[in-house]
């Protein structure tokens, strides 16, 4: 048996049966999925005129689209050559949050978290960030105590830029190393240096509470040594939380996967060393003080800022709202799910022709979506469930991941043990309902045809 199947926690006989047959090859993903409608804009106009549920936490994300450079494994809506661009958008989106903010829906509510996405948001002028501060300390309602998230890029975070987000209430950041490895680093284009990165975290721990740091693994060809340089490195920045994710190969560029089928690239890890290299890190992080939040998301136990607003809310309940502004952006409230347009121009022509830049509205009425997304934040109040009166597939399915081990009760609460973390997005799906669930395994099929070879990710069943 190979190292990495001892990973397994299999006995020695071997005489294990695994939960699931298959790691899934798609990981990100928002739930409920969008689809076109005739629904308008109209439609969401109306919808913003009528009050939101006061239980539940109420964020705002904003996105900016723009980068300087582009990382290959990166999925999100961004481009490069902005300059001319940048301030029309800035404008647009100013303009797009005073309609947001005037709506009856939203002044009744005060905000929890706020995220300023990307994209790489620290492309922004010390001066737009006042600006696009401003506008939300003069027109939306904030709960004491609020999270602000600000994205940026060791590149461009210059500390002019810094001080105008703490200035204006940012508390915390988050930037992407992704790998410290120049390997890897040159495989998927990150270009800041050593010194820009550690001058990042500097100016992080003078002006915010929180700073968080993305690091991915499971690369092309990586080891565990490897991983384990990544992770050490990582230690040694002493950010007050860190998000470890495994590189979602569907989503990655065409060029990327390109170069994976004609061996330029060595192909990703298999499941088995996809489920070690999951538990090694989680082990890992843990085993150096760092508390594990969600699935991905590890917090410093000594750090002043412990929890992670804007996620709780993303990955919460159906009262959980989320008004997103900007190109591209989500919002998911109690009733409605709509995204803007996803080119600048079209954003553009929108806001100035609407105030609103809408392009795809759907009703929602998804009140499974705390359960489905219970397995990527670990734990769940039985009555959190219990309230939305869901049908009885969902306790059927909980029972059955219990009797697996890959949930436990305690007290009131449901929560995912250490050994159904590797099997979380296979719980996930499973509770989809099934209208989505067919959406899912078009959407995660026609990615694995865009990568065009075989994903290794099947599991061997012992019995």
């Amino acid at each position: 048996m190979r190292k990495d199947e001892e990973a397994m926690n299999m006995s020695d006989s071997g005489a294990k049966e695994l939960p699931f047959h298959a790691l899934p090859k798609m990981w990100v993903y928002l739930y409920p999925y969008l689809k076109r409608s005739d629904l308008s804009v109209e439609h969401v106009r109306q919808f913003l005129q009528t009050p939101a549920p006061q239980r539940g936490k109420k964020t705002l994300y904003m996105h900016i689209p723009f980068c300087d450079t582009i990382c290959t494994f990166c999925p999100f809506v961004r481009s490069t050559n902005y300059q001319d661009k940048l301030q029309p958008y800035v404008d647009a989106l100013i303009k797009e949050l005073k309609l947001i903010a005037s709506t009856p829906r939203i002044q009744g509510v005060a905000l929890d978290a706020i995220f300023v996405g990307g994209g790489t948001p620290s492309v922004l002028s010390a001066e737009q960030i006042h600006m696009i501060g401003e506008t939300v300390h003069s027109h939306f309602k904030l709960k004491n105590g609020f999270e602000w998230t600000f994205e940026v890029e060791a590149k461009s975070a210059t500390e002019d830029k810094l001080k105008a987000m703490h200035e204006q209430g940012v508390n915390r950041i988050s930037f992407g190393v992704q790998t410290f490895d120049p390997k890897f680093r040159k495989m998927f284009n990150l270009t800041a240096s050593h010194d820009e990165i550690k001058r990042t975290r500097e100016l992080a721990g003078k002006y915010f509470k929180g700073f968080n740091m993305d690091l991915l693994y499971q690369l092309p060809g990586q080891t565990w040594e490897e991983i384990q340089a990544d992770l050490q490195h990582a230690l040694e920045l002493n950010t007050t939380s860190i998000d470890a994710y495994p590189l979602d190969y569907t989503i990655t560029s065409k060029g990327f996967l390109q170069s994976i089928k004609n061996e330029r690239i060595p192909k990703p890890p298999n499941a088995y060393e996809k489920v070690a290299q999951q538990e090694a890190v989680t082990q890992f992080l843990v085993e150096h003080g760092y508390k594990q939040e969600f699935i991905y998301t590890f917090i410093r136990q000594d750090a002043e800022h412990k929890r992670f607003m804007f996620g709780e809310t993303l990955y919460g309940h159906y009262e959980d709202e989320c008004i997103g502004a900007g190109l591209s952006a989500f919002s998911y409230q109690a009733g409605m799910v709509y995204r803007n347009f996803d080119t600048v121009e079209n954003y553009l022509r929108a806001v100035e022709e609407n105030g609103l830049s809408v392009e795809i509205v759907n009703d929602y009425h998804a009140r499974e979506k705390g359960l489905i997304y219970f397995p990527k934040r670990m734990s769940i109040d039985l009555d959190d469930i219990d309230r939305h009166e869901l049908d009885a597939r969902y306790y059927e399915l909980l029972d059955q991941f219990e009797a697996k081990g890959l949930i436990k009760r305690e007290g009131n609460r449901l929560l995912l043990t250490r050994e159904g973390q590797p099997w979380y997005m296979n719980m996930m799906i499973e509770m989809l309902p099934e209208r989505t669930r067919e959406v899912h395994d078009r959407i995660s099929s026609q990615l694995n045809e865009r990568a065009d070879f075989t994903f290794d990710d099947e599991l061997i069943v012992f019995t």
